[in-house]
């Protein structure tokens, strides 16, 4: 049940085939000239996305006015030492574009119920971590986020030639920009991660895991002889459903009702809550539910980061992509090995599944602009911002490896984010020492091995049914999570959510999705 606006033309999709083909993450030959030099300069060739020489005529940094910017991006724990590395990157900008920095990281629980009371209240900030499945629309809609596109032109011409112009292309809104997405993977890939020592510990051979239910006698297996790890942790907003929805459907640009089946050909929408794949899908929650191999609170928990790192779960699902388990090992203290369930797929929703858009708010969105195109070309304000401050927060392996410093691990150190994925340029991300040296590498395999959906480059305008997703986002809070996790009983609940669907215009929505997909086929053939 998971994606945004108006049909798109033909060319989002041939750029983001014609970019696969020839780098899967953008082409800059332009040589080097961040505040470090590459670790490796061949890899300027291969991922053509490091550092890029300032080619604007932005004015100096003395010729502006002081000016603080605020950024907010969701996440876990908030890192104690979040105000020293603010200072620090206040500290860098200063010289840069004359302005001041404060990160402001906000919780997943209440991510969205405080980013619309921000907005409710027009509290000033500047910058906001937007994503296609968090109401992004409607975010447009409303006036929230302002349109980029001439800003980018204006502010960040270097931010151009470092990003994938497929992720650029294809998050387009109407021709125009309401966030600038994150250079980094293309493609995405549905799956669980597992706890390696109990891996280990009982030979478990994750090659013969292919399907969901090979989970199944595993999970059986860790309830049995692992008192007190959970077999699967669910939370209110992560369930089966993450491995399932990619599996059988390719959705249409937002979150809101109506898919096509995965590999089908008529670009018929369906609303899939009706399917009996989902039906097949809730059914398995609900066994695994009532089997204890669920988390009893899994409804209504808000995080999972925390059982995570208390080794309180054995495992989880997961958005994956190469090397996504050195991420999550690093970031909780607790080694995961990574199982993917789906084969790796390129659909417009992935242009879009990781944003950085300027609020309405903002009092100097030029300003804003500067600091994105800073974020996307300078090596070491990524890195600074992703992962703190050198010798207190990581130390230098090589050029472009580091580690935590001596007797600091994820436990203890007081800045770890886990939000690499939320900032710039990812391809001038350090590596951490437990990562694959030829990660950005393994990204173009990944990105160019893939599929590419068959509705790729469509995005849906929700504006003539917003009243009608507007109700269904309210009966999806009251629903799914319970359903999703197996909490209830699909066969009495599931016919309830499809009543109240349909009594709030789910087929509307359809019949609105259909409308736009048709006349998007058109233009595409």
């Amino acid at each position: 049940m998971k994606k945004m606006k108006k049909a798109a033309p033909l060319v989002v999709a041939s750029i983001v085939s014609a970019s696969l083909l020839l780098s899967g993450c953008g082409k800059n030959n332009d040589q080097s000239a961040s505040n470090e030099k590459p670790a490796n300069d061949t890899k300027q060739e291969t991922t053509a996305t490091n550092e890029t020489p300032a080619t604007n005529e932005a004015p100096a940094a003395s010729e502006l006015a002081p000016y603080k910017l605020k950024m907010v991006v969701p996440g876990g724990a908030v890192p104690k030492d979040l105000a020293l590395v603010n200072e620090e990157i206040s500290k860098y900008l200063k010289d840069k574009i004359n302005a001041s920095f404060e990160l402001d990281v906000i919780d997943w629980g209440s991510w969205q119920d405080k980013v619309n009371l921000k907005f409710a209240s027009s509290e000033q900030f500047d910058l906001l971590q937007t994503m296609n499945w968090d109401n992004f629309g409607t975010k447009i809609q409303q006036g929230n986020i302002i349109d980029l596109t001439d800003l980018i032109d204006k502010n960040a011409p270097d931010l151009k030639t470092v990003i994938n112009p497929a992720l650029l292309e294809g998050s387009k809104v109407n021709g125009r920009n309401y966030g600038i997405p994150i250079n980094k993977e293309l493609a995405s890939q549905a799956g669980v991660m597992l706890r390696k020592d109990l891996v280990d510990k009982y030979k478990i051979d994750i090659t013969k895991i292919k399907k969901v239910e090979d989970l199944e006698p595993i999970y059986q297996m860790i309830k049995e002889k692992e008192s007190g790890v959970v077999p699967l942790y669910l939370n209110k907003d992560t369930s089966v459903d993450w491995i399932y929805n990619p599996m059988n459907f390719e959705d249409l640009g937002d979150s809101s009702p109506g898919s096509v089946v995965r590999g089908a050909n008529d670009f018929k929408v369906v609303s899939s809550i009706e399917t009996p794949q989902v039906k097949a899908e809730l059914d398995l929650a609900r066994k695994w539910f009532l089997a204890g191999y669920v988390n009893k609170d899994a409804a209504t928990a808000a995080d999972i980061s925390g059982a995570l790192k208390a080794g309180k779960a054995f495992s989880y699902v997961q958005q994956l992509k190469p090397g996504k388990d050195a991420e999550d090992s690093l970031a909780n203290g607790v080694e995961f090995v990574q199982v993917e369930l789906t084969k790796p797929i390129v659909r417009t929703a992935d242009t879009t599944g990781s944003m950085t858009s300027i609020s309405r708010t903002s009092k100097d969105p030029d300003r804003a602009m500067m600091f994105l195109n800073l974020l996307y070309t300078d090596k070491y304000l990524v890195n600074l911002l992703a992962f703190g401050i050198e010798g207190k927060h990581f130390v230098k392996k090589s050029d472009n490896v580091i580690d935590f410093p001596e007797g600091v691990d994820a436990a203890t150190s007081g800045y770890v984010l886990n939000g690499a994925w939320m900032f710039g340029n990812q391809f001038n991300d350090y590596l951490w020492a437990n990562e694959n040296p030829n990660k950005w590498d393994n990204f173009l395999k990944f990105n160019e091995s893939a599929e590419k959906s068959s509705v790729l480059g469509f995005v849906f305008n929700p504006e003539p049914v917003k009243n009608e997703i507007a109700a269904f986002n309210n009966a999806k809070k009251e629903f799914e999570p319970a359903l999703f996790t197996g909490t209830v009983d699909p066969n009495e609940f599931l016919p309830k959510y499809i009543n109240k669907l349909k009594s709030i215009g789910v087929d509307k929505i359809i019949a609105e999705k259909q409308k736009q997909l048709d006349e998007w086929v058109k233009t595409a053939k």
